[in-house]
């Protein structure tokens, strides 16, 4: 159903059938409380993050998760490099982000999720002759007051460059405004939300529960999340945890 819909429509919003026992439960949410603060984020901006890479080899019958190992910084610091090439207006060059705990990328629960996202995408012959690269983004966007606003990036209507993106919910706190997510057609791209004819629009949807997900094929469709602000009738920072899964071709170049 999934695959139908993505193909039909370049979208789907969905919950993926995955296990996560109580262990597994409390690795995740003790990794996203250990996220670094995006050092590309503006300063004012409570956004954190940590990224991880790997590649599965789709030509064998199991579909093994290859994890690439991340470099070290001056610091000694473990980072993973992720590059958009020019689909981030606001960052064109490579980015180096903290990298994901290897606690985390050894449970069963977040490989077992890169698995059940790549059987839900599409590859031509040639493509699948060559390894399939994927990144996994833990984010997470904080606000401690209505006019505290908690900004993904790109703020606008964008594509990622890769062809498939699956994002998942893992934490939304009540006290939590805002985060609705966009599917546009491909000409709204880079336009803010507030430019956006009617028409443009394909789909607009809050998600509020764990693992609520969507995926959109880039090539197709354009997307945008709004950003995230404190309500400050109830208790407590608002809060939005997302794990963001992409999966790109990979091919000679001689």
């Amino acid at each position: 159903m999934i695959k139908n819909q993505l193909k039909e429509l370049g979208y789907c919003h969905f919950v993926p059938q995955i296990d996560c026992d109580s262990g597994e439960l409390k690795i995740l949410y003790r990794e996203f409380e250990q996220l670094e603060h995006d050092c590309y984020a503006p300063a004012e901006v409570k956004r954190f993050r940590r990224y991880a890479n790997g590649v599965i080899l789709p030509w064998t019958k199991e579909v093994d998760i290859h994890w690439i190992p991340p470099v070290h910084d001056d610091t000694g610091t473990p980072r993973s490099g992720y590059d958009q090439g020019g689909n981030n207006p606001e960052h064109p060059d490579i980015r180096y982000f903290h990298a994901l705990g290897e606690l985390m990328k050894s449970t069963d629960f977040l490989c077992d999720l890169v698995r059940d996202d790549f059987s839900h995408t599409f590859w031509s012959e040639t493509d699948r002759r060559s390894p399939i690269y994927f990144g996994v983004h833990f984010v997470k966007i904080c606000s401690g007051a209505a006019s505290d606003l908690g900004i993904s990036s790109p703020d606008c209507f964008h594509q990622d460059g890769e062809p498939f993106t699956f994002a998942h919910l893992a934490r939304r706190t009540q006290s939590t405004a805002g985060g609705v997510n966009y599917i546009g057609t491909v000409d709204a791209r880079g336009l803010p939300l507030e430019k956006v004819a009617e028409r443009q629009i394909l789909a607009s949807f809050e998600l509020s529960h764990f693992l609520e997900s969507f995926v959109v094929h880039d090539p197709r469709v354009s997307h945008y999340v709004t950003p995230i602000r404190r309500d400050e009738r109830l208790l407590g920072d608002g809060e939005r945890c997302v794990i963001l899964i992409d999966f790109s071709r990979m091919r000679q170049s001689l």
